[in-house]
């Protein structure tokens, strides 16, 4: 495994955001690629036992240039991608380098930096695409708009064609690195110090029942940005010991009540149409509003609320706090927003309190840059703000710090 036989390098891992990245090591020939994405994806490249790589021109400003995108095909049309611009301070060597490499070590970690799969892969590539590698100059970081290259290189994604598919380098396995079926126990304290846990959370690939590991995978992933004592797992009506919501964080100054909807993490899933993906994506909204108006509902009933956690009676204090709702969902189709928002406007209506949904690599998102109150929630206020005013909810970008101001 990577992260056993290079610690010292997993710093790369856990700088890297999503996408993919190149390291060279000293005593070791073949380059290895470090893809980092959600488990679907992690989970195509194994069904497919590969992946392909576009090199895509764009032309931003006065920079003209190629970008990436690796595309992993659960789904012919539509795959999950991965991929940006290539520049000089960011491994651009390195990238020329590796997908010039007719032998490479490809390794895949979850958003949470856990090591999932691992091959050495075989590649071919088009002579198109070597001469672009050969001879490309690559740009600079400094007043390159990363954000209007990432929209060209999907936008030209999109409109591909077989000969551009015919071109794409591809990375098949040929050898697995680690076991495919690998699981992780984690019985650290300061991954497992929130309330309504067993102090050990366990995850693995392929996920038959979702409910639970999606939920303590966000809260790893919300404990980045609030304390784990202010995060609270599946607290209890004390009447009746339904569930009162998922999850819920009670911070000083803020309540925030979360929804989270997930589907099995497995081939057959992973192979439905892309028109059975958005009405699952619509379904899981409508329920996640259910469930929603219910949990608000019973925060104010009482105040402050009691609820129980591990057998044991708590008390919420909600008053003199902004109470938000979120949904968190396994994926959202960026021209379905028009369906998404009503919903959720009409519950903010209904009750006064904001409501947004997230994608879970959206959260990530957030999480990896946003910290503590303050910034959380003024991301999460300006996306509702603008749904509320123009009747559909943005997908907030994070800006990257080193993009123009152009």
């Amino acid at each position: 495994m990577f992260s056993l036989l290079y610690p010292e390098a997993m710093f790369l891992v856990r700088d890297l955001a999503i996408g993919l990245i190149p390291i060279w090591l000293r005593d070791d020939p073949i380059p290895k690629i470090i893809v980092k994405a959600s488990k679907e994806t992690i989970l195509a490249a194994k069904m497919c036992q590969g992946f392909s790589i576009y090199l895509i021109p764009y032309a931003v400003d006065e920079i003209q240039s190629h970008g990436f995108i690796a595309a992993f095909f659960d789904n012919e049309d539509e795959p999950l991608t991965a991929g940006g611009a290539i520049m000089k301070e960011l491994g651009a060597e390195e990238f020329r380098k590796a997908f010039l490499s007719e032998v490479i070590d490809v390794h895949f970690f979850d958003e949470l930096n856990r090591e999932m799969l691992g091959y050495r892969a075989r590649t071919t590539i088009s002579k198109e695409y070597r001469e672009i590698l050969t001879e490309e100059r690559f740009p600079s970081l400094e007043g390159l708009n990363q954000g209007a290259v990432v929209d060209r290189l999907v936008h030209w994604f999109g409109l591909r064609n077989s000969e551009d598919d015919a071109k794409a380098i591809v990375v098949k396995f040929e050898n697995s690195l680690i076991p495919e079926n690998i699981a992780y126990i984690d019985a650290t304290l300061e991954s497992n110090a929130f309330h309504g846990g067993s102090g050990v959370t366990s995850t693995h690939l392929e996920r038959q029942e979702p409910g639970k590991f999606q939920e303590i995978d966000i809260i790893h992933l919300l404990q980045r940005t609030f304390a784990p004592q202010h995060i609270f797992w599946a607290p209890l009506r004390v009447r009746d010991r339904e569930e009162i919501a998922d999850i819920i964080v009670s911070t000083e100054k803020s309540i925030l009540i979360i929804q989270a909807k997930d589907s099995p993490n497995i081939e057959r899933i992973l192979k439905a149409s892309i028109d059975r993906k958005r009405k699952k994506a619509v379904s899981s909204i409508e329920n996640a509003i259910k469930q929603a108006r219910g949990a608000i509902g019973y925060l104010r009933k009482q105040s402050p609320m009691p609820a129980i956690i591990n057998g044991d009676e708590i008390i919420l204090q909600w008053e003199e706090k902004d109470i938000y709702s979120l949904l968190i969902v396994k994926e959202l189709f960026d021209d379905d927003y028009d369906v998404y928002t009503p919903p959720m406007l009409k519950l903010a209506h209904d009750t006064g309190i904001p409501c947004i949904a997230l994608s879970y690599s959206e959260l990530h998102q957030y999480t990896n840059h946003l910290r503590g109150d303050d910034a959380f929630f003024g991301a999460y206020m300006r996306v509702f703000m603008q749904g509320y005013e123009t009747g559909v909810f943005p997908r907030l970008r994070l800006r990257h710090p080193n993009d123009s101001d152009d």
